[in-house]
């Protein structure tokens, strides 16, 4: 297990105050579920958000301006019996959920995911392979062709990382949020910068 964060769970109450009223609500309620789902699951901060381990990280969840979106981490190996994990999510391994209000969470359905999700996290996920190809969005690939720094940078970064990038416009559904990402990660990648450590500062 990775060094646990010692105040991750005032930094996860400080999150939660933070947020919009409806995010609360539904923030505060998958954190109980979280824990009721296993009394041994860990609290953890990373990338300025909740995370939550056993033996490996099971799951986090982060709040948006229209949802909240609830990672597990090693989503491919669940089973999604209430079919509850979005279409959009494009990653190897993780899976997510998408949640409006408060009024649409299922309890139980929920506590099913996260029961689950901790039985799973004593396999872990293999490493990534470094020589599985990477499909590049034909938006980013342009920019990096026209930026030679970028370009030189990202390719010699780890496949994980590259992925990561390439994920970050994919995922995206408009046009506007696939430029905006593009920007900062075109800037990230002048000055090396690794997606997770753009939050660092």
């Amino acid at each position: 297990m990775s060094k646990i964060n010692p105040l991750a769970s005032t930094l996860i109450d400080d999150y939660i105050a933070s947020k919009a009223t409806f995010s609360k609500e539904i923030l505060k309620l998958l954190r109980k579920l979280i824990h009721q789902a296993d009394s041994e699951i860990i609290e953890d901060f990373k990338w300025n958000v909740p995370v939550f381990h056993k033996n490996n990280m099971v799951c986090g969840f982060a709040a948006f301006q229209k949802h909240v979106s609830i990672t597990f981490f090693n989503g491919v190996k669940m089973s999604d019996k209430h079919n509850l994990f979005s279409s959009d999510c494009n990653a190897k391994h993780l899976r997510t959920i998408k949640l409006h209000s408060i009024s649409e969470i299922n309890k139980n359905q929920l506590l099913d995911y996260f029961k689950e999700a901790a039985l799973l996290s004593k396999t872990g996920i293999k490493k990534i392979e470094s020589n599985k190809e990477i499909a590049i969005p034909e938006l980013l690939q342009k920019a990096l062709n026209k930026n030679k720094l970028a370009k030189k940078n990202f390719e010699n970064m780890a496949y994980t990382y590259r992925k990561e990038y390439a994920l970050q416009i994919s995922g995206a559904k408009q046009e506007a949020t696939k430029l905006k990402r593009l920007k900062r990660i075109i800037s990230n990648l002048e000055q090396n910068i690794k997606m997770h450590e753009q939050y660092k500062s």
